[in-house]
C-alpha cells in the first residue's frame, strides 16, 4: 500500500510541475525569443507589431533562425557578422541611435566586438497574422 501511495503522489507531483510549465511546449513556434530566448526578448506584442530587444556579450553568437521583415533601432555602436545557413557570411557595422528596415533574414548572428552589442526590432504583423 506505501508503494501504491508513493507511486501515486509522484504522479501528482510530475503532473504539478507540467501545469506550472508551457506544456507542451509549441515547438512550432518560430519567432525569435521563442528559438533564442539567451539573446532575443519580447518587449511588447500587439495586433499590430512584436517589440524585440536583442542583446549579444562580447563574441557571442545567436541562433540561425528567419526574422520577418523588420525595423531595427541600434542602441550600441557594434560590428556583427551575420551567418548565413546557405551562404557565405557578411559584416555590418551600425552606429548607436541608427534606424533602418531590414528585409527578411534568415541568418544567426555573431558579436565581432569586445563590447556587448543591443538593439531593438519591430516587427510588423501582416493583417492575417492578427487575432
Amino acid at each position: 500500500m506505501t508503494r501504491l501511495w508513493s507511486f501515486g503522489s509522484g504522479l501528482a507531483l510530475i503532473a504539478a510541475a507540467m501545469l506550472a510549465q508551457d506544456f507542451p511546449p509549441d515547438i512550432f513556434d518560430t519567432r525569435p525569443p521563442a528559438l533564442d530566448p539567451a539573446h532575443f526578448r519580447l518587449v511588447l506584442e500587439n495586433e499590430r507589431v512584436q517589440v524585440i530587444r536583442v542583446r549579444l556579450g562580447p563574441h557571442d553568437k545567436s541562433t540561425v533562425m528567419e526574422i520577418p521583415g523588420h525595423v531595427a533601432t541600434y542602441i550600441t555602436d557594434q560590428h556583427v557578422r551575420l551567418l548565413f545557413a546557405h551562404s557565405k557570411p557578411k559584416q555590418r557595422s551600425v552606429k548607436a541611435g541608427e534606424s533602418v528596415w531590414i528585409e527578411r533574414e534568415e541568418c544567426g548572428i555573431e558579436n565581432l566586438e569586445d563590447k556587448p552589442a543591443e538593439w531593438i526590432l519591430v516587427i510588423p504583423k501582416e493583417p492575417e497574422d492578427t487575432p
